[in-house]
């Protein structure tokens, strides 16, 4: 009897970190906007990696910004290198900005919203 609880308390804990194995993504990217002005893109490399380490070539992210009730929505496409994927970002205007990576991992319900800290977008037609 002993031992069939005991089988049941580790089929407990076993069992929904098994579930919950493949079910989340990582992003990395190339740069920050910090620095660009408003109207200027942001050229931005965006890796989504599987656990932090495998390379996922079948999402779709995206980069998202938004200041106020301003929100834009740039899709980023895959470059040729598995689990890389480029956007062109433009902030429309300047001022504090907040910016996300949607990693469009869907496979196990695992698709999340990357944040980032605020980036101050500089005035348009201003050179840093």
């Amino acid at each position: 009897m002993r031992r069939l609880l005991w089988a049941l308390a580790v089929a407990a804990l076993v069992v929904p970190a098994t579930a919950l194995a493949g079910g989340w993504a990582t992003v990395q990217l190339s740069s920050t906007p910090k620095g660009i002005a408003a109207g200027a893109p942001w050229n931005v490399r965006v890796t989504v990696l599987q656990h932090g380490v495998t390379p996922l070539g079948d999402v779709k992210p995206v980069v998202r910004i938004r200041r106020g009730d301003v929100r834009r929505a740039f899709p980023a496409r895959p470059t040729g290198e598995t689990g890389v994927y480029a956007a062109r970002v433009v902030f429309p205007s300047a001022g504090v900005w907040r910016y996300a990576v949607w990693d469009g991992f869907v496979e196990y319900d695992g698709a999340r919203t990357h944040t980032f800290a605020p980036v101050r977008i500089a005035p348009r037609g201003t050179v840093r």
